[in-house]
């Protein structure tokens, strides 16, 4: 059964939300003020602290710092999720276990990160994280298999994500925008049924 992701939480309503209807990660945007959905480090202790234990915890940045990742392994999150640029030297040491993600625009390979024993998922995503948009995702038929978890993300909503299953195969699906209250505040417990329903059940 593919797993599934829930991503951009920010409030205990969205922790609720998610500790009742218990998809498999838990995602946080820290360290990245571009977004809405950012948390700070004190909000982010308060909502893991009541995040159900059997839901994986990510940590979301964008071209993290040493110091911001040290921050997060102290936070305790069981993952973190690494946007952006970032040092391989950097990606090596990083003593939390890493979702790597990618930008999918004619991706034709995922280079050395595969070889990384940190690196324990990688995530591919639409050319502009966070969109809400799609991309082709035929590109990754090309793709070597390798046993890292694949987290499939961009554009995913309740409506196309058993066609995104069926299609691509992958380990968890990754959703924010898509399961997103109209006014940004937090996550819509219908919408966030559905994907987790309709991920799951896709053939």
């Amino acid at each position: 059964m593919t797993k599934v992701k829930i991503c951009g939480l920010k409030n205990p309503t969205d922790i609720k939300c998610i500790n009742t209807l218990s998809p498999d990660f838990a995602g946080f945007v820290m360290f990245f003020e571009k977004s809405h959905r950012n948390i700070s480090v004190q909000t982010a202790q308060e909502l893991l602290a009541l995040l159900d234990k059997n839901i994986k915890s990510v940590a979301v940045t964008v071209s993290p710092t040493e110091e911001q990742l040290e921050q997060i392994h102290t936070l305790g999150f069981d993952y973190v999720q690494i946007h952006g640029k970032i040092s391989e030297k950097l990606l090596s040491e990083c003593k939390t276990p890493v979702i790597r993600a990618i930008n999918v625009s004619g991706i034709e390979s995922i280079g050395d990160i595969e070889n990384l024993d940190n690196v324990k998922g990688i995530l591919f995503d639409s050319a502009v994280p966070g969109s809400g948009k799609s991309f082709d995702w035929s590109m990754l038929e090309k793709l070597p298999k390798n046993k890292k978890m694949l987290f499939l993300a961009g554009g995913l909503t309740a409506d196309n994500v058993a066609k995104a299953v069926a299609q691509v195969r992958p380990f968890a699906v990754d959703v924010s925008s898509g399961v997103e209250l109209a006014d940004k505040s937090g996550k819509d417990f219908e919408l966030v049924r559905a994907f987790i329903e309709n991920a799951r059940n896709s053939k």
